[in-house]
């Protein structure tokens, strides 16, 4: 295992990660800095790659499992937790053995293989396969002493102490492409740079998704540049099923949820939340909305849905239903109305059969229709786009606010853009060097010289 070159005490690794800029990289985007301020038993290093196609973390762990180390060591240091734990996919081979080959043997760090399910990787689902704790309603895993933490996070945590921002990460391109890859590229380069390394897509009407299937979002213009969350650059056809299912508007949801569901309950006896022990009944919202009862729990335990879309593209039998989208729109709604989450019971056991509704992850691509797509080991590649828009925006907390100007010179590295002083954010750098070509709310651009 490469030695660690860094002594920095844990307030030095914070301040290092705050100015570096590191948030969580599997995409929730939380300042990672924050998370260090925490006093832990138990890191864990989430390499699970839980959506379908994705290859960016093992990829990562394949490479460069050292730096993975290391930054899971920083971390340790820094929330001052006595064991360090290495989470990933136990079918993949490749990836745990350039794991264990830089453990050191009898330390405080260890390797746990995950079962290949869907969503494996999930911090409430990982906390218990990794330590069998159970993390309470409206919970963090710091409530049972436990910080989750990306394995590119890790990584870029390494870099960090090290002197180096966060100016680029690998991302999966995949799908409906002519040549998979794993590209390494700078923050905020457009997702159409992207597509066009993969040799362009299939299809001319190709849409575009950042992140997974499952829980990506649709890229509303290729010439966006990707986050520093954007794990993957997904191209499906514009009659895939996963297309077809995001594009509905919330109107048209709440009228087939009323005229549709017929109360079978498989969202709620396949939901990882639920099974976990939590309060969250995803038929009994679809049944409180469709019938206007007055069951105030139904709606709130909108507080405890993870978003991982089991419910829809896989419980729902009519495949036409979406009590994720439903249940995020009723936590919109509360948030907005000054309502908070009432849910903090803690569940003393998981469901019993929490081990056999787990959801394959061969049967979840058969399922939704992307197992032709699917590929073990893609391509491995680099680009260096002539421009990128390094986003402001997206990341957890306050917006970043631009602190360069239109024709300014920067090189990599260079701070352009800080939270408020007084918020909760994240610094963004420069990801190229060039000469700043346009400032908005949303993303700083520059161009290569």
């Amino acid at each position: 295992m490469t030695a660690m070159k860094s002594t920095a005490s844990p307030p030095q690794i914070i301040e290092a990660v705050r100015q570096a800029g590191v948030v969580g990289a599997g995409g929730g985007g939380f300042p990672s800095h924050v998370k260090l301020e925490a006093r832990a038993d138990t890191v864990i290093a989430n390499g699970s790659e839980c959506e379908p196609l994705l290859a960016s973390d093992k990829t990562l762990l394949k490479e460069h499992p050292d730096r993975v180390v290391e930054g899971l060591l920083l971390a340790m240091r820094a929330t001052g937790a006595a064991r360090g734990i290495v989470a990933v996919k136990g079918h993949y081979a490749e990836v745990a053995n350039a794991v264990e080959r830089v453990l050191p043997p009898g330390g405080p760090l260890r390797l746990h293989r995950l079962d290949d399910y869907y969503p494996a990787g999930d911090e409430f689902l990982t906390v218990y396969d990794v330590t069998g704790r159970v993390i309470p309603e409206g919970g963090l895993p710091l409530d049972v002493g436990v910080v989750v933490l990306n394995v590119l996070t890790l990584a870029q945590i390494a870099h960090a102490v090290a002197g180096k921002a966060v100016t680029e990460r690998p991302v999966t391109v995949c799908g409906s492409v002519r040549r998979p890859l794993v590209l390494d590229v700078p923050i905020g380069t457009p997702y159409a740079d992207l597509i066009a390394a993969a040799g362009g897509t299939r299809q001319a009407d190709d849409v575009l998704l950042d992140g997974g299937p499952m829980m990506g979002t649709l890229v509303p213009d290729p010439a966006r540049g990707i986050g520093r969350t954007t794990s993957a650059v997904l191209a499906l056809p514009a009659d895939h099923l996963v297309v077809r299912q995001k594009q509905i508007s919330l109107p048209q949801m709440l009228q087939r949820s009323k005229a549709a569901c017929c109360q079978c309950f498989r969202c709620t006896d396949l939901c990882p939340r639920s099974l976990l022990g939590h309060a969250l009944q995803p038929h009994l919202t679809m049944r409180a909305l469709g019938y206007h009862q007055a069951d105030v729990g139904a709606v709130t335990s909108a507080f405890l849905c993870s978003q991982c879309g089991v419910c829809e593209l896989v419980a729902c039998d009519a495949m036409l239903l979406s009590p994720r989208r439903i249940l995020a729109d009723l936590k919109r709604a509360l948030l907005a109305r000054g309502g908070s989450n009432p849910h903090h019971r803690a569940p003393a056991t998981p469901h019993g059969a929490l081990a056999d509704r787990k959801v394959p992850s061969a049967a979840l691509r058969r399922k939704i229709g992307l197992a032709g797509y699917a590929q073990e080991t893609p391509q491995r590649g680099r680009l260096e786009p002539q421009r990128v828009r390094v986003p402001l925006r997206r990341q957890a907390g306050a917006a970043a606010r631009a602190c360069v100007a239109v024709g300014s010179r920067v090189k990599r590295g260079d701070l352009v853009g800080a939270p408020p002083p007084d918020k909760l954010g994240a610094c963004v750098h420069a990801s190229i060097a060039g000469r700043v070509t346009d400032v908005t709310e949303d993303w700083v651009e520059i161009l290569a010289t």
